[in-house]
């Protein structure tokens, strides 16, 4: 069954590349899209310069600490105003409406207030990360857990004591998942960060290649964007389900 699975999407992202040699193919122009063996090639030669390490490394800092700051404001906030009404009718209405305001309106005004050293751009990450972050840690925190509270007060829990002794346990292996994904999403608005007055990062190679008509410099970005990604999404939720098994019991059962 897990041969089969894996088997099934080595076979899904051949299709991806094949789909892609052959788009280059019909164009016919690195220009406007260069084939995978081109991108590969600019991958190599940017692993060969150091180069590689020096762009990946300044986003993952970027992206690191906006995503760690926006959790450390997320996570405490999004229980107070799931967990206390009085929070809730004050600050609920506010976070409800934060899904209407694109958060890429934010970057010009950022550099007008912060300038575009370092601190504009991890602001702006952080500003990001906490818009789609917050909603989450409410929605989780919210979800009806009845058997827990029956549970614990039966055992004479207080309501605080109930809180950190069997909520907080219970929603955390959900909130890891969701602040896991949030990492992925800040690798996207990592590329409007660096976009202004930045010596590396990936979203700066982004902004060079197209600003130099080397279309494959952009794809390579991509490219190692994706598979960051990609990998630290498999490892991470692989840790976060070995620690929490009593949590995940069920699928495995399944």
């Amino acid at each position: 069954m897990h041969m089969r699975k894996h088997l099934s999407k080595v076979m899904f992202l051949l299709a991806i590349i094949a789909i892609w040699w052959a788009g280059s193919v019909i164009v016919n122009k690195s220009l406007f899209l260069p084939s995978p063996a081109e991108t590969f090639a600019m991958i190599a030669e940017l692993f060969k310069t150091g180069a590689f390490f020096k762009h990946l490394g300044s986003s993952f800092i970027r992206v690191t600490g906006g995503v760690v700051i926006a959790a450390a404001i997320s996570i405490p906030l999004g229980m107070l105003i799931a967990w206390y009404k009085p929070v809730n009718r004050l600050l609920k209405p506010i976070v409800d409406s934060l899904r209407y305001i694109p958060v890429t309106c934010f970057s010009p005004m950022l550099v007008l207030l912060l300038g575009i050293d370092e601190k504009m751009k991890v602001t702006f990450l952080v500003i990001a990360a906490l818009f789609s972050f917050l909603p989450t840690v409410i929605q989780t925190c919210s979800e009806p857990i009845d058997k827990l509270k029956e549970t614990a007060y039966t055992m004479g829990f207080s309501y605080s004591r109930m809180l950190w002794n069997c909520f907080i346990p219970y929603v955390t292996p959900s909130l890891l998942q969701s602040l896991i994904t949030l990492y992925g999403v800040g690798w996207t608005y990592v590329i409007i960060a660096e976009v202004n007055n930045t010596q590396y990062g990936l979203g700066h190679l982004m902004y060079i290649g197209s600003a130099r008509g080397k279309t494959a410099m952009v794809f390579a970005a991509i490219v190692i964007i994706i598979v960051v990604s990609f990998l630290f999404d498999k490892l991470a939720n692989m840790i976060v389900r070995k620690t929490f098994k009593w949590r995940f019991r069920d699928e495995v059962k399944s």
